[in-house]
């Protein structure tokens, strides 16, 4: 484990919510267009690893290709994988911001499976927030109105459910493995998943635009930056005190639909988005005053 630093564990954080999370949905949004799922994913594996191995290995050794714990690190990159394809899935028929909110949920998603999967304690005030948590996603799908969010969006809602899991992976391998090495093995899973199939099912008669090869290229290397900067996080600070900052995703996320797809979030999306961040930092006071 790294020598623990709130501080800089709030500044990967913020890093990634605000700046690099929204580069990345913007940029898989505008090559779900013309690309395939399976297209993106093993593009983003494959210029993720390449990234990381070229800008990571030079400078700490290759001794962190060889991880203490490759099962955790295999499970937490096969489950990262699922939430990719889920992400992908619906972030196609999704405004982007919208995206993010209902990514919001996964502090609550973790305290519910918690106590489903491990058996865990949870108290009545942990339920509330997960209830207000999936208030807050029922405010923005809106279902059974006429302005309900498309089906797909439930896909978001699996990709957050996976991505929870990720983030407590993080954690526990951080105790193990240093963060260069997980940040390698982030999308191996996906890498050698998808590999097969591109003889098969890609289009290569698809010449991407400058804006195509922008996406692709970001992907990429920001894609990887942004989960090197995730993982720096959670080895450097505990995930409740760190897990609140994760709500300025919204802001970059405003911005970049914005200037990029000349969207504005509605006012059920606003109202969701307030009722979750309400039951997050609630969750994360509980977690700072009370302990596990």
């Amino acid at each position: 484990m790294e020598q623990q630093s709130v501080p800089r564990g709030i500044f990967y954080v913020v890093l990634s919510a605000m700046v690099l999370v929204p580069m990345v949905s913007a940029s898989i949004k505008h090559l779900g267009h013309s690309y395939g799922v399976l297209e993106i994913v093993w593009v983003r594996a494959l210029g993720q690893t390449v990234w990381m191995i070229a800008l990571l290995a030079p400078r700490h050794g290759w001794r962190i290709l060889l991880p203490r714990r490759p099962g955790i690190q295999l499970l937490r990159s096969g489950l990262l994988f699922i939430a990719t394809l889920c992400f992908i899935l619906g972030i196609k028929a999704v405004p982007l911001v919208t995206v993010h909110v209902i990514g919001f949920t996964a502090p609550m998603i973790v305290v519910a499976l918690s106590a489903i999967l491990l058996h865990e304690r949870v108290g009545a005030a942990r339920w509330v927030a997960v209830g207000g948590g999936f208030l807050g996603v029922l405010i923005v799908l809106q279902p059974g109105t006429g302005n309900a969010l498309p089906p797909a969006a439930l896909w978001l809602l699996l990709a957050a459910v996976s991505w929870s899991v990720v983030q407590i992976l993080s954690r526990q391998v951080a105790a193990h493995d240093r963060s260069e090495t997980t940040a390698i093995y982030t999308y191996a899973v996906a890498l050698l998943a998808t590999t097969p199939f591109v003889p098969v099912y890609f289009d290569f008669s698809i010449s991407p635009g400058p804006g195509g090869w922008l996406a692709f290229l970001l992907i990429g290397l920001v894609g990887g930056i942004r989960h090197y900067c995730i993982i720096k996080a959670y080895a450097l600070a505990p995930a409740s005190l760190i897990a609140p900052f994760n709500y300025t995703e919204l802001l970059g996320a405003t911005l970049v639909g914005v200037i990029v797809f000349g969207t504005l979030p509605n006012g059920a999306t606003w109202l969701g988005a307030g009722v979750i961040i309400a039951a997050g930092l609630y969750l994360a006071h509980r977690e700072r005053s009370v302990g596990p």
